[in-house]
């Protein structure tokens, strides 16, 4: 610790003070707005003091720096920090310091800090690493940690503990992809300032760490993240395998030197995504990708980039490429022979590599039923006497086992992650039914959720077991209700679209209302009233089909409790619940009840709040994820070891994307493209946690210090994810004034006389035009391709039914010019601009509907 009292150095630039302590760390750093310098307020980014196993906070400070060296190959590597540091130089606007190093003597170490002036000004430092012995030395480790303000401790349990969290702790984005890395220190409350740190000339990071003392240290927080320029020791000292870039070293002959630079400047990265134009402002290559990071081969991935001249693009598998290239950037787009990850390196004009991580997957409709076939296959439980007999329970993949152990169900987490698994299989055979599955689906409802889990007289449901012979417990835990009745609706129109099911389909949406209704009234303890719950959104598609089945009893039961509800949910100003950790999964609730209210200003800031948590790094498991950190006061036991790494492609990853496409209806001139990206990388990225045999993890972590390094084995609750995925996939066309148009979910064509759309969301049941103002949907069966006359004077759907007996499927359409129309021969007509028709479709038939405006 330093001492108190002591002067310590300064230096004062334009947007960015900082404030030196021993070693010449960097004890303080305020940063202001930089588009309101004189008049926003400033934010303090460097962690407080605090203690984690044997170490403090102190050691990991900005300006500290690891290095790791050897005189030969032979000898082991050696690891020094610079313990202390003497500042010298009479310039104020310069602090330099000369670093001790007291277990590497031969090696030199200084330390440079200075403003580089420009439209954006940034802070610069300088290390210089210089070979004063005699031997040539091998650099194999240098590293710098950021020990920022990432802590999510000393709140008081109370709606100002909260809101206190909100303002003063952020969460760190990271990219590790050579000369275009990057540290992003986002506020929590997506307000500016947020704090950029890139290296600058001559540098770029390879890899990536927390350092492990705080990953096991007993705090809500995702640890001190430490980015190496060389990590070649490291990974040989630690045994781990190799990362995503590679690993390298530098040799120094006697006499030699090499300067690495870090530059720090505020900015922000909320509707307009400052952060990425501010890192091509300052000669940075950066980096977007169209349509995600991850991506079906059959698509492919484009990657875009702007503040350097790409000279020639390197995949690390083969590929086919198409690329250009201009003053102003370039631009590749990436179509693979095959699934799975792959880097793509590029270099530029001035000699920088770059990095990029991507993954391909096999087609999404292919995943979609493999995953199905797997938990049909592997993760249904057959115990007879057992209170999970019949259940689908979570596996470990790598196993092959179930989780069937008494301790593993004393907490939510295994009685959630099988509803979730069930919840996607539901939802599966409403759009691809099949008899088996449908049938498994009725064994699970009877056999284990209606007979050990959900109490059949109040509908009430437990999340725990104090052993595998008794009924469930804890009936309060809200979570658990909307997994339920979403479950019941989607067995509704499993019921309604196929039948074959053991009850009819009003039955389903009864139950389904009646656990809706449970929950409100008994599943929603106090302390749980004002915060959001995953899934429970859901809830008004719910009552728009109680309202369509004329079950006016079911609605008018509902509808003053969901009103109660919602505003309740807005009454707080923060949507955490005090003593929480910044929690992803309550932000959709929120958002959908300022809707339903209309309060503009929540909606903002629910948008604001769950994208602030979410990535635009262009590796696969940041881009669009919503990080999750393990909290076993949350979830209960956890059987595997665990500690605080970042887990990333959340559960929550579609649900909140799904904010993003309801706004298309009426809000979309207002909606950055920030945002559009954060949307599709949430929707998409899910995808990479499912193998092409349908085995899933729940989660992947980036992070080899982490015990959690991987995809997680257990498939968890991966199934909530699937699900929303599903509820809410669609192909999107939508207006770009730089772009022309963006897609999701889709290939698209225009020329003189129509347009085309192409589904490959892998579910195929609705294709938005919002450039147009056109929008197709159907209740069942996949549209193949749909074809719109530029006029919109015609209409023509290639449908596919994919059960194995004949269908009738709803068509909707929005959008065409006129009121009645020509189809199968018969004139319909248009209701509030809307066309609904009712169409047979052969059983594994593919059939072409043409659609003919008459007037």
């Amino acid at each position: 610790m330093d001492d108190f009292g002591v002067d310590r150095t300064e230096l004062n630039g334009s947007l960015i003070s900082l404030e030196f302590g021993q070693g010449g760390r960097i004890t303080s750093m305020w940063a202001s707005d930089p588009n309101l310098p004189e008049e926003g307020d400033e934010f303090q980014f460097v962690l407080g003091p605090v203690n984690f196993g044997e170490e403090v906070a102190e050691d990991y400070y900005p300006g500290t720096f690891l290095v790791g060296a050897r005189m030969s190959p032979n000898e082991p590597w050696i690891v020094s920090r610079g313990a202390d540091a003497e500042s010298f130089g009479e310039d104020p606007g310069v602090v330099e310091f000369e670093y001790e190093l007291s277990l590497l003597p031969e090696l030199r170490a200084t330390g440079k800090y200075y403003e580089i002036p420009g439209p954006i000004p940034v802070i610069a430092w300088d290390l210089r690493l210089a070979n004063r012995g005699t031997q040539s030395i091998e650099i194999g480790e240098l590293a710098f940690p950021f020990a920022l303000n990432n802590l999510y401790e000393g709140f008081g349990r109370t709606e100002q503990g909260a809101k206190n969290l909100l303002n003063d702790r952020v969460v760190i984005h990271k990219f590790i992809g050579g000369a275009a890395s990057w540290l992003f220190a986002q506020r929590l409350t997506a307000e500016p300032p947020g704090l950029l740190v890139m290296p600058g000339e001559d540098t770029g990071w390879e890899f990536f760490a927390h350092a492990p003392s705080s990953l096991q240290a007993p705090f809500r927080w995702e640890g001190v993240p430490i980015v190496y320029v060389h990590s070649k020791a490291t990974i040989e000292r630690e045994g781990w395998s190799e990362w995503a870039n590679g690993h390298s070293s530098i040799i120094l002959e006697p006499g030699d030197s090499k300067s690495y630079q870090t530059r720090f400047v505020p900015t922000e990265r909320d509707r307009y995504d400052a952060m990425s134009s501010t890192l091509a402002l300052l000669g940075q290559p950066t980096i977007k990708l169209l349509t995600a990071a991850v991506a079906p081969a059959d698509v492919g991935i484009a990657v875009e980039v702007t503040g350097a001249t790409p000279t020639r693009f390197i995949p690390e598998k083969p590929a086919i490429l198409e690329t250009d290239a201009d003053e102003e950037g370039g631009f590749c787009f990436v179509k693979p022979g095959g699934s799975g990850p792959m880097r793509l390196d590029f270099e530029d004009t001035r000699g920088r590599k770059s990095h990029v991580h991507l993954l391909f997957t096999e087609p999404i409709d292919q995943l979609i039923r493999s995953r199905a076939d797997y938990i049909v296959s592997k993760q249904i439980h057959n115990e007879p006497g057992s209170s999970l007999d019949h259940a689908i329970l979570v596996a470990n993949t790598k196993t092959g086992n179930r989780l069937v152990h008494p301790d593993e169900y004393t907490g939510p987490f295994a009685v959630e992650g099988g509803l979730g698994d069930a919840l996607f299989l539901a939802e599966k055979n409403s759009i691809y039914p099949d008899r088996a599955q449908i049938q498994v689906l009725d064994q699970f409802i009877d056999g284990f959720l209606r007979d050990d889990l959900q109490n059949p007289g109040d509908l009430t449901v437990g999340s725990a077991f104090a052993d595998t012979r008794g009924v469930a417990l804890n009936y309060s835990r809200p979570h658990v209700y909307p997994i339920v009745f979403n479950l019941y609706h989607a067995m509704y129109r499993v019921a309604r679209v196929f039948g074959e099911t053991a009850r009819d389909s009003k039955e389903y949406l009864a139950l389904a209302a009646g656990t809706a209704l449970a929950m409100v009234r008994y599943g929603i303890p106090r302390q749980g009233r004002a915060m959001g719950f995953p899934g429970y959104s859901r809830i008004f598609s719910l009552l728009a089909d109680l309202s369509d089945e004329e079950m006016h009893d079911e609605v008018d039961k509902l509808m003053p409790f969901v009103s109660l509800r919602a505003e309740d949910l807005l009454k707080r100003e923060n949507p955490y619940q005090p003593g929480a950790l910044p929690d992803s999964g309550v932000f959709e609730e929120v958002f959908t009840a300022a809707r339903y209210l209309n309060d503009e200003r929540r909606q903002d800031q629910a948008l604001r709040g769950a994208y602030a948590l979410r990535s635009l790094a262009p590796s696969w498991w940041w881009y669009g994820s919503d990080p999750r950190q393990w909290d076993e006061q949350e979830n209960g036991f956890f059987p595997l070891p665990s500690d605080h790494g970042e887990l990333c492609l959340g559960y929550t990853g579609p649900e909140n994307s799904l904010m993003f496409f309801e706004m298309l209806d009426r809000d979309y001139s207002f909606l950055p493209e920030a945002y559009m990206r954060l949307a599709f990388g949430g929707m998409l990225g899910v995808w990479a946690l499912v193998g092409k045999d349908g085995a899933a993890s729940m989660a992947y972590c980036p992070d080899p210090a982490s015990r959690h390094f991987g995809f997680s084995p257990l498939t968890g609750d991966l199934g909530m994810s699937l699900f929303h995925y599903l509820r809410g996939a669609g192909s999107y066309v939508l207006p770009s004034r730089l772009y022309g148009v963006f897609t999701f979910g889709c290939h698209f064509e225009v020329d003189e006389k129509e347009y085309t759309v192409r589904p490959w969301d892998g579910v195929g049941r609705r294709v938005v035009m919002r450039q147009v103002g056109a929008e197709f949907t159907t209740s069942v069966g996949k549209i193949k391709e749909l074809k719109l006359d530029v006029r919109k004077r015609w209409a023509s759907l290639l449908l596919e039914n994919p059960a194995d007996k004949d269908l009738r499927v709803e068509l909707r359409i929005r959008g065409l010019w006129g009121r009645r129309f020509l189809i199968l021969g018969e004139i319909a007509e248009a209701h509030d601009g809307e066309l609904a028709v009712a169409i047979p479709l052969a059983a594994h038939g593919v059939s072409r509907i043409e659609i003919q405006v008459k007037e």
